[in-house]
C-alpha cells in the first residue's frame, strides 16, 4: 500500500533528477521493467534503460529547469501529482512552462512499474513560477 510520505520522497526525488538534468537518478526511480507514457497517446517507453536514455536525450534540450509539484490523491498503489516546470529552452534561449499531472503506480517493492503523464505548454509566467524546495 502506497503512503502519502513515500509518493511525496518519490516526487522529491524526481524533482532532483528533473532540475539536475539527472537520467540516471531518474531511471533509478523506476522498476526494471517499467512503462512511461510521456502522453496518454504515446507508446510506452518500456524498461529502465529505454527511460534513461529518453531522460538523457531530453536532458540536452533544457537548462535552469525548475520544478514543483503538490500532492492531490493516493490509494492503493496509486499517486496523482500535479507538477509545473520551467526551463529554458537550450537550442533557442526561450523559457518555457509545463503544467501537468501524473499518475504513478507502484509494484510491491515501491518502485515505480507505471508512469503516465498529461502536460500542457505555456509561456513563462512570474505568477506561477515553481517554488525553490521541489514542493509546492
Amino acid at each position: 500500500m502506497l503512503t502519502q510520505n513515500h509518493f511525496a520522497q518519490w516526487m522529491d526525488r524526481y524533482a532532483e533528477a528533473s532540475e539536475a538534468r539527472d537520467a540516471h537518478g531518474a531511471a533509478a526511480l523506476f522498476a526494471p521493467q517499467a512503462e512511461y507514457r510521456e502522453t496518454p497517446f504515446a507508446t510506452p517507453i518500456v524498461g529502465q534503460d529505454a527511460i534513461y536514455r529518453y531522460w538523457r536525450d531530453a536532458a540536452q534540450q533544457f537548462r535552469d529547469v525548475a520544478f514543483a509539484y503538490e500532492i492531490l490523491a493516493v490509494s492503493g498503489n496509486l499517486g496523482i501529482a500535479l507538477w509545473r516546470s520551467q526551463f529554458t529552452t537550450a537550442a533557442s534561449g526561450v523559457q518555457a512552462a509545463l503544467d501537468g499531472v501524473f499518475v504513478v503506480e507502484f509494484d510491491d517493492q515501491g518502485a515505480c512499474c507505471r508512469f503516465r503523464e498529461w502536460w500542457h505548454r505555456g509561456a513563462v509566467d512570474a505568477s506561477t513560477q515553481p517554488s525553490e524546495s521541489g514542493a509546492a
